[in-house]
Parts: structure tokens; sequence; C-alpha cells
């Protein structure tokens, strides 16, 4: 049963902590995933101890969701073990969190292929906001399939 997602980037500064939002808010708005008490949290592979980036604070605001209080943290051993589902962004933060977290193995997967698609979720940091609200609608997508998944698959 999934109950709790971890999402994983670079440096949790951006393209994780967007999609842990953009989850937790998918989830408060399904009355079967919010029931379920479903759970996300995010961390990088080389986290900048940072906010997040002010690009990643806007492009959240167009979803009306506030990413202002986060801070980037890094990927351990506490947040593998808490995590039933781990969701990386690129097929290198996979490979990072599986070799240094043997519990990671089975259940660390690219969220793209998780969703039903291909390719990676590039990493926008550097870029203006536009790029950032791209990225933000990619992963907005993939996640509402990610939800559908967790439905169907009778995971809940």
């Amino acid at each position: 049963m999934i109950k709790r997602v971890l999402f994983v980037c670079t440096g949790n500064l951006c393209r994780s902590p967007m999609a842990q939002v953009l989850f937790q808010d998918i989830v408060s708005k399904d009355a079967e995933l919010s029931a379920a008490g479903i759970e996300a949290d995010s961390a990088g592979t080389d986290p900048a101890f940072d906010e997040a980036t002010a690009e990643a604070v806007e492009a959240m605001r167009g979803y009306g969701l506030d990413l202002s209080s986060h801070r980037s943290k890094p990927v351990s051993e506490r947040l593998v073990d808490w995590a039933d589902l781990i969701l990386v962004m690129e097929p290198w933060h996979q490979i990072h969190v599986t070799s240094m977290f043997p519990g990671a193995k089975g259940k660390t997967h690219l969220l793209t292929e998780y969703a039903g698609g291909r390719g990676i979720v590039a990493d926008p940091y550097g870029s203006g906001t536009e790029v950032y609200v791209e990225r933000a609608a990619l992963l907005h997508s993939l996640l509402l399939k990610v939800a559908g998944r967790l439905k169907a698959d009778g995971g809940l």
C-alpha cells in the first residue's frame, strides 16, 4: 500500500519541491486519495541547503500554492525508510539513491516512467520563470497520472 511518496531531484530547490506541493494539492482535492492519508515529501541528491528558487515559488503561485517556506534537504536513510514510493526526475538520481540506500531498491522509479511516459523532467535551475512554469505544467500532468495509477492499482 503506497501512502508516502518522496520526490527527489538534485538540489531540492525546484523540481522535487514543486512536485511535492503539486502532488499534495492533487491529493487534497481527491476524496479517495485524501481519505487514504497519502503524504509527500521531497529531497535532493546534492541539496543546496537553501530555500526554493524564486522562479519555483513564482511558478507555484500560478497554482495557488505557496513554496516560500521550503528549505532543501538531503535524501537520507530516514526518508528512504519513510517512503513507500520514491519518484526521481532523472535516471542518475535513481542510480544515486539506490546505490546509497539499499532500502530504496524496488521502490525508486523515474517519475516520467511511473506516470506511463518517457524522458526526464529536465532541471530548470538557472532558467527564467517561463521555463519553470513549463516544468511545473509537465510535473502537474505527470502527477495527475501518478495519482490515477495509485487509485487504479488499488494500492491505497
